[in-house]
C-alpha cells in the first residue's frame, strides 16, 4: 500500500471516530496535509464516494440505531449523529432511506 493509501486510510479513520463532529475538507486537508482536491478525487476513487456522502452516510446509519434502540427525539438524533440542523438532518435521512425519520421510527 502506497504512502498516499495509507494516508487515506487515516482520513477514513478520523472520520469513522468523529462523523459526529462537523468535518470541512479544509479541515481534513490541513489535519492530513493532503490537497483538497487531491484528497477529494482519491477518496472517491478509492472508497467509492466522496467525503461528504461518506460522512452523511454515517451519520444516517448511527441515527437508524437511535431510532430504532433509543427514545431520543428526532431531534435530539439529529444533534447526536452530528447533523443539529433539524430540517437539514430531515432532508438528508429522507435522501438517504427515502422515508422521514419519524416514519422510519414506526416502521420499527
Amino acid at each position: 500500500m502506497g504512502r498516499k493509501r495509507l494516508e487515506l486510510a487515516a482520513v477514513k479513520e478520523y472520520l469513522d471516530e468523529h462523523y459526529t463532529e462537523k468535518i470541512a475538507l479544509d479541515y481534513l486537508s490541513e489535519h492530513f496535509f493532503i490537497n483538497k482536491f487531491y484528497l477529494s478525487k482519491i477518496f472517491k476513487e478509492t472508497y467509492g464516494t466522496t467525503v461528504n456522502n461518506y460522512l452523511i452516510s454515517k451519520r444516517i446509519t448511527r441515527a437508524k440505531q437511535l431510532l430504532c434502540f433509543t427514545d431520543m427525539t428526532v431531534d435530539e438524533v439529529g444533534v447526536a449523529v452530528g447533523m443539529g440542523d433539524a430540517n437539514y438532518f430531515s432532508r438528508m435521512f429522507r435522501k438517504v432511506e427515502g422515508i422521514s425519520p419519524r416514519e422510519y421510527r414506526k416502521q420499527w
